[in-house]
């Protein structure tokens, strides 16, 4: 019978570790007393502990195998089989999952993914440039000229801040249409495309008529806060609509901090979101306003979002974390060609000379040389 893997590190645990895991087993996948669960039952649904093994003085990894069919080959129920109870249980934190390719068969995955973003604005050999329309109460006219002169100066991604929320549909149609319509007036004059992904927000109806507003003025992508709105959710919506989709990591530090407790950022940035089918992430790289962990945490992240896994497609890793345009090519030489740099609030420091600076800022990322040992 095929398993799914969870790998958890115990800090300082309050009983004995062996304990521990065995109660971790069972709080997760039946939570019901050893003595009360019949013998048929044990052997298809309860979970097993495969190995407890100390990695420290005051830590022990806790390794334990859960029948695939708990998974429901539903991602909100494989997040509450790994984390579900346990999330309240004291410094345990989920740093691995491993899924069967039985499982990993189930769900599809971005439906752009790396690709599928360099497809669309045509470049496939050095890492992109991402920015950031903002701030909130900018008015439509303002936030569309910033898109013209980052898509004339050549700029590969721009997506809106993700404050940018209206509750009425007409404000956010007009508002999106004047940022597109700019993107566009930029890519006849300079032959280079722009991937512009707006904001959506929200829940209902509501939130369906703004992806159908996108849809309708045929842009590619959109993003979304999956960890505000539920992961589930927002790949859901996305995929209805046909539309690629950026993860935004609003609310994830709530589980990546502190690091002996809540989940590793690899999951939460790398494996969860691919699984959902978010064809690009962002994650709070280091060198930044906002980091989550070292350039090591970077490469983790990188690897779970671009390894091969059966038929699902890699994902954009994004390096953001409040960025300026002049980090851009150190962060590309460090994560090589297969991610995006995000330069946010820097947009509106080179307000008048955005274009000159973003060229710039292109051709020194493209010169920035293969990755260093950090992968």
């Amino acid at each position: 019978m095929p398993h799914i893997e969870a790998v958890y590190l115990a800090t300082c645990p309050e009983t004995d570790p062996e304990a521990l895991a065995e109660a971790i087993a069972r709080e997760q996948s039946l939570e019901i007393l050893p003595e009360l669960i019949p013998a048929d039952i044990a052997r298809d649904f309860l979970g097993r502990v495969i190995e407890v093994r100390q990695a420290d003085e005051q830590r022990w990894h806790l390794t334990i195998a859960y029948p695939e069919r708990l998974a429901s080959a539903q991602l909100g129920q494989l997040l509450h089989l790994v984390y579900g109870n346990v999330s309240f249980y004291p410094r345990i934190r989920l740093i691995d999952i491993r899924l069967p390719d039985s499982l990993l068969g189930q769900f599809s995955g971005p439906i752009g993914g790396v690709q599928g973003v360099r497809s669309h604005i045509d470049i496939d050999d050095r890492a992109l440039l991402l920015s950031v329309l903002k701030p909130r109460g900018s008015s439509p006219e303002f936030l569309a000229e910033l898109a013209f002169r980052f898509a004339s100066g050549g700029g590969d991604i721009l997506k809106d801040d993700q404050n940018l929320v209206e509750t009425d549909l007409d404000t956010f149609q007009n508002r999106v249409r004047a940022c597109a319509e700019a993107i566009d007036r930029a890519a006849q004059a300079s032959g280079r495309r722009c991937l512009y992904l707006p904001h959506v927000a929200g829940s209902g109806s509501h939130l369906h008529q703004q992806l159908d507003a996108v849809h309708r003025l045929r842009l590619t992508g959109v993003v979304l806060c999956p960890w505000v709105m539920g992961l589930e959710h927002a790949a859901t919506a996305a995929r209805d609509h046909e539309l690629m989709w950026l993860a935004h990591p609003a609310m994830a530090g709530a589980f990546t901090q502190p690091t002996d407790t809540g989940i590793a950022p690899e999951i939460v940035f790398g494996s969860l979101p691919r699984l959902a089918g978010a064809d690009l992430v962002i994650y709070p790289g280091s060198g930044g306003r906002i980091s989550t962990g070292d350039d090591g945490t970077a490469v983790r992240i990188h690897r779970k979002l671009l390894e091969d896994q059966r038929r699902l497609r890699p994902s954009l890793p994004c390096s953001g974390g409040g960025k300026t345009l002049d980090d851009a090519s150190e962060a590309a030489a460090r994560h090589g060609i297969d991610c995006a740099v995000v330069v946010g609030g820097d947009l509106l420091r080179h307000n008048e000379n955005l274009s000159d600076k973003t060229r710039l800022a292109i051709a020194e990322m493209g010169n920035a040389g293969p990755p260093d040992k950090l992968g």
